[in-house]
């Protein structure tokens, strides 16, 4: 489906009507796990449609329904911090999360995050954050001109919903990057992936490092099951194009044999299966596959499934390279 930009009024207009009350005094700042682009960009656009909810930070990937995130949520949530958080996992603005970073914290850099001296200087995944007298708000920059119109993806204010939209921000608006950033293309750790059938917070898709091989911190892994439980992975495609498809898994002898994947194309699903007992630790090659521009589940997506496996069934990363 095509997203339509949207262009808004003032901007003082609307940093009126989003603000969040918060204390400008700095925290401590905590580790945040390695992210790249690719996986803070598939986490802003799983949030798409979903309705601004204040002092909330999850979401349910890929519906365009439901609760969903207020402005300071949505980044914490694309930035993974001041943790690892997956999709499910959802604590408010009072409970056990710490700390709760809001927009004064963006700005006064309270967090795994530093000033760019220019807008000029801002790339996919950066942010932009207004705070004044108590109240702000904070965008997640996606692409075009820093100065004039950009692309962005926000949570806007009550009644509104989560979405991209080209709009303008004033001088008050200063650009912040993540630290911990690695610029490795469009890969997609399992922290990003949606998973089915049963979540990391429920216990069923649990992550886990008892074997060795794995990208980033850890992987995830689900028992078989004849029920629907399947972990996928949807970057925004930059260009359409031919796109060799990657996965990644620890192996080990109670694996899956036949582990079923399905990479969705422009044209049309495929199937495979993977012994996931062997070949664990490398990036395992899927194929040469034809991906529309832009981020859809349906058509630029690839997912593991433990429905019907012989074994357990690893979810750990997933690579999109762009071929010639």
């Amino acid at each position: 489906m095509i997203r339509t930009l949207v262009s808004v009024v003032a901007t003082a207009v609307i940093s009126a009507a989003c603000s969040l009350l918060v204390s400008p005094t700095p925290v401590a700042a905590a580790p945040a796990p390695t992210m790249t682009r690719a996986e803070i960009i598939a986490r802003a656009e799983s949030a798409v449609g979903t309705a601004y909810t204040w002092g909330r930070e999850s979401w349910n990937p890929d519906t365009m329904a439901g609760a969903g995130p207020d402005c300071s949520g949505l980044i914490l949530k694309c930035w993974e911090v001041p943790r690892m958080m997956l999709y499910q996992e959802e604590d408010g603005v009072n409970s056990s999360i710490s700390p709760r970073y809001t927009t004064g914290e963006f700005l006064y850099n309270s967090g795994p995050w530093f000033s760019l001296s220019s807008r000029s200087q801002l790339l996919s995944g950066d942010i932009m954050v207004r705070h004044v007298n108590g109240a702000g708000h904070v965008v997640l920059y996606a692409e075009g001109d820093a100065w004039g119109y950009p692309i962005v993806y926000e949570a806007p204010c009550t009644g509104s919903n989560v979405r991209r939209a080209s709009r303008y921000l004033n001088s008050e608006y200063q650009p912040r990057r993540r630290s911990y950033l690695t610029e490795a293309g469009l890969l997609l750790d399992n922290p990003t992936a949606k998973s089915t059938g049963g979540d990391d917070v429920g216990g069923n898709w649990t992550r886990s490092t008892s074997n060795p091989g794995y990208y980033g911190q850890n992987y995830q892994v689900r028992a078989a099951t004849t029920a629907t439980a399947w972990a996928r992975w949807t970057p925004r495609i930059p260009a359409a194009g031919y796109y060799n498809v990657y996965i990644r898994w620890t192996d080990g002898w109670n694996r899956a044999t036949n582990t079923k994947v399905t990479i969705n194309t422009a044209w049309g699903q495929n199937v495979k299966y993977v012994n996931q007992r062997v070949n664990g630790g490398i990036w395992y090659h899927l194929g040469r596959y034809y991906m529309n521009a832009g981020y859809y589940p349906g058509s630029g997506s690839v997912a593991v499934h433990a429905t019907g496996a012989n074994g357990y069934v690893v979810a750990d990363a997933a690579k999109f390279v762009r071929s010639p």
